[in-house]
């Protein structure tokens, strides 16, 4: 076992959580009105969570495999830019289908996770510094858990 897979363990057992709990809001919310928002931001969640939880994991058997969690955290941290670069034109043509409006201080802050992700992801890739891995990992978590407030705020307006 590697020494940072209780920190890996966690980030995605969180991330997990994160993802049943949209589940249990979307389960809770059949019963009104699903409005558009609630359904893009829900679906958000559940997609950020499941790729945070196999982006943690798969880390622990890469770096098993390669012998070196540098060089695992670098083949990871490729990964998550690249998700993170799809997920973002995958969101953009979602938000235009659903018509989804954001604040400009939700803006600013998805626009702020999404740098810090790539800055993370490029930092990895280049150095293979586990301090860099993890800050990546947690800014991959910070991301449900926005998506997971604008819900709520939006549960204030309806």
């Amino acid at each position: 076992m590697i020494p940072e897979a209780p920190f890996l363990f966690s980030i995605a057992g969180l991330s997990a959580s994160l993802g049943g709990l949209s589940g249990l809001v979307a389960g809770l919310r059949r019963g009104t009105d699903m409005r558009p928002l609630d359904l893009f931001r829900l679906r958000e969640i559940v997609e950020f969570s499941f790729a945070n939880v196999l982006l943690a994991l798969a880390t622990v058997p890469l770096a098993l495999i390669l012998g070196s969690t540098g060089d695992a955290a670098r083949i990871v941290a490729i990964a998550a830019l690249v998700y993170v670069v799809l997920h973002l034109v995958v969101l953009i043509r979602r938000n235009r289908e659903f018509q989804v409006t954001i604040s400009r201080v939700g803006e600013a802050a998805v626009i702020l996770l999404g740098l810090a992700a790539f800055g993370a992801s490029i930092a990895t890739v280049a150095t293979g510094s586990i301090g860099t891995f993890e800050a990546l990992l947690l800014v991959l978590l910070a991301r449900p858990m926005l998506a997971f407030l604008f819900v709520l705020a939006s549960f204030e307006t309806s």
